[in-house]
């Protein structure tokens, strides 16, 4: 393999790795609506993987802090609104 491909290898891996990068900041900062009644909302909302659901979480939920959140809310109200359904545990 030649010096050639090399660096072309090696940039590709660099830009994917800003991509991905880039990509899971957007995601992690994701918070419902343009404006939210609170500064630090702590209802998690995420996609099922089995049947793409949507569903939130609250504090003290079974599953809430192993959640990874796509969408983050400040009242179950709000999660409501964007088509979420609470938890069942």
């Amino acid at each position: 393999m030649g010096m050639k491909n090399l660096i072309v290898i090696g940039l590709a891996v660099i830009l994917a790795i800003v991509c991905f990068n880039m990509l899971n900041q957007n995601d992690s900062l994701k918070v419902s609506g343009n404006e939210t009644s609170c500064e630090d909302p702590e209802i998690k909302g995420n996609q099922t993987t089995y049947n793409g659901e949507l569903i939130y979480h609250v504090p003290g939920g079974r599953y809430y802090d192993v959640t990874d959140a796509e969408e983050w809310f400040c009242t179950e109200e709000e999660a409501e609104e964007a088509g979420y359904r609470a938890s069942e545990y």
